[in-house]
C-alpha cells in the first residue's frame, strides 16, 4: 500500500503545516494491522512570503522503502484557484479531489468534494485555520488515518495557546467531510 496526498494554495494558507501534520500523525501515531507506517513529506513554494504558490506532497507507505516524490497524487486538497489550474491537470480518474468551495472556483470531471473550509473558519472567527479546516474534511473523507493521530500531530505541531482552536477547526472540518460523503 502506498497513497500520496498532495495540498495546494498560496503562501500563507498553511498548505506546509497541513501536510506536516499528516506526515507526522501517520508515521508517528498510526498503525496499519499492528504494522507501523511511513510516511515522507516534501514541499516547495514560491520565493514570495505570502500569495505565491505552495504545494505539500506526502507519500504514505506500509514498506520503510519507497520512493519518495508524488508522481500522480491518489488525493488532491486545493485550497485557491491558482493551485487548481496548476495541479489538476496531474491527476487520473481514481484520484480523489478535496476543493475549499470559497477558494476555488473550477471543479474538475473527477471525484470531488465541496468544503466551506474558509466561510466555515471565518465563523468560527480565524480564518487562518482554514488549512486545518480542509485537512479535517480530508482526513474524514478519504479515511487514511485515524482522527486521533491527526489530533495528535496537530498538538505536536501548532504554535502553542491554539491547541483548541486547532482541534475545534480539525473537528468543524471531519464534520463537513462527512456531510461532504453523505450528499455524495
Amino acid at each position: 500500500m502506498t497513497i500520496s496526498v498532495r495540498f495546494a494554495g498560496m503562501g500563507g494558507q498553511g498548505i506546509i503545516f497541513s501536510g506536516i501534520a499528516l506526515a507526522r500523525g501517520v508515521s508517528l501515531y498510526e498503525k496499519r494491522g499492528g504494522k507501523d507506517l511511513y510516511a515522507i513529506q516534501t514541499q516547495s513554494y514560491g520565493p514570495e512570503a505570502r500569495g505565491g504558490s505552495s504545494k505539500c506532497d506526502v507519500k504514505i507507505s506500509e514498506s520503510e522503502n519507497f520512493y519518495p516524490f508524488v508522481e500522480i497524487p491518489d488525493y488532491l486538497v486545493l485550497m485557491s484557484q491558482p493551485a487548481y489550474e496548476r495541479f489538476i491537470d496531474v491527476t487520473n480518474k481514481d484520484t480523489v479531489v478535496v476543493l475549499d468551495e470559497d477558494a476555488v472556483e473550477s471543479r474538475p470531471d473527477i471525484e470531488y468534494y465541496d468544503i466551506a473550509a474558509t466561510k466555515k473558519a471565518e465563523e468560527i472567527g480565524k480564518r487562518i485555520v482554514a488549512n486545518v479546516v480542509m485537512l479535517g474534511a480530508f482526513v474524514e473523507i478519504s479515511g487514511i488515518v485515524s482522527k486521533k493521530s491527526i489530533q495528535k500531530a496537530l498538538c505536536d505541531v501548532a504554535p502553542k495557546g491554539t491547541e483548541s482552536l486547532n482541534k475545534k477547526a480539525f473537528e468543524l472540518g471531519t464534520a463537513l467531510g462527512k456531510d461532504a460523503i453523505n450528499a455524495d
